[in-house]
């Protein structure tokens, strides 16, 4: 079987295929990549809206009464009856739903039954912090996790091969606030380098801005890091196992060149379709970091909504935060494509 350019670079494909008047023999070559891309932006808001219903549901039928909130436990009967006139509580479930839709569609998400603001103005100002969080968060455990899955298959079996993972198995189950308090105590406490809680937003200087964001961000991507070293170091190690490698190595290209260009691209095809899950999984795990290190975000917005028993801001968060993760897993399904689109022409019959 001739080789071709194909063969090396990880698609064993033979010259046959491009003989005139034979048949492919994959069925990728037969869907376009255009009906994956349409299938998974028509799925997206359907996904959104399903969510958006259940979260409204278990929201609005919960036993917490908002009246209570907002007028106290002591109110009168007559003031709570009075609360849920003025504010539509007593309307049908199909009704109060309807009204919220429309609202929403004007980025209405309610007004706050503890605070006197709009739910939208409370997440506007939390969602950044939540936001530059997450960015920095993944950043960490991108690089990371390459720099230690790609050297982890490289030294398969070795000591730091057995060192990374025993880390890696460590930081994937240890408890998010525990070791954002050893945290504290190790950098904040003996070391002194790091405050141990606050957050100085970026325009009162990058160094303060940085200082406050970075602690919480590595406590926070700490376990995203380890769960995607272990994919990633299976993944490399798959790849560099399969015969064009060792062709390559024989044909004397260069081992970066095969590393960069050939070995990165197949193998980095398994994370990316998980990437999506765990960026979405940052935003449960923001809400233990930002209590722990007392950051004005999403995740302390919640806690503190449900604690005060204030429903529309807890349902207002669990909608923006449902509908970053459904953006972030499309844009994760975008750039799958862009690494592996025989995969998703596979995808789209």
């Amino acid at each position: 079987m001739p080789l071709t350019k194909d063969y090396i670079s990880g698609s064993r494909r033979t010259s046959a295929d491009d003989e005139p008047g034979v048949r492919p023999t994959r069925k990728y070559q037969k869907a376009p990549v255009w009906r994956f891309v349409a299938r998974r932006i028509v799925t997206a808001p359907i996904v959104l809206f399903g969510v958006i219903l259940l979260v409204f549901l278990i929201v609005d039928l919960s036993p917490n009464d908002p009246a209570r909130a907002s007028l106290g436990l002591f109110a009168s009967e007559e003031a709570r009856e009075r609360f849920a006139a003025a504010n539509g509580l007593d309307d049908p479930v199909w009704v109060r739903f309807w009204r919220f839709i429309v609202n929403l569609l004007h980025l209405d998400l309610g007004s706050s039954v503890v605070r006197p603001e709009p739910v939208a103005h409370l997440i506007g100002a939390a969602f950044p912090v939540t936001l530059q969080l997450m960015l920095l968060a993944t950043v960490i455990a991108v690089f990371l996790s390459l720099l230690l899955g790609v050297l982890a298959a490289q030294t398969d079996g070795r000591l730091v091969d057995r060192t990374i993972g025993g880390l890696a198995a460590l930081f994937q189950a240890a408890p998010p606030f525990w070791v954002g308090l050893m945290f504290i105590q190790l950098f904040a406490v003996a070391l002194g380098v790091l405050p141990s809680g606050g957050y100085f937003p970026i325009g009162d200087g990058v160094r303060y801005w940085f200082s406050s964001i970075i602690g919480p961000a590595t406590v926070l991507a700490l376990p995203f890091t380890a769960a995607m070293t272990r994919i990633v170091r299976a993944s490399v190690a798959d790849e560099l196992a399969k015969d064009y490698v060792r062709t390559a190595k024989g044909a004397g290209i260069p081992w970066s060149t095969i590393m960069v260009r050939n070995v990165l691209r197949n193998s980095l095809i398994s994370p990316v379709t998980v990437l999506g899950l765990y960026i979405g999984g940052l935003m449960s795990g923001a809400i233990v970091v930002e209590s722990v290190f007392n950051l004005p975000g999403m995740g302390t917005l919640l806690v503190s909504g449900a604690d005060q028993g204030d429903l529309g801001v807890v349902r207002g968060v669990a909608i923006v935060s449902a509908f970053v993760f459904v953006l972030v897993n499309l844009v994760v399904d975008l750039f799958y494509i862009l690494l592996n689109p025989r995969a998703a022409e596979a995808g789209a019959e």
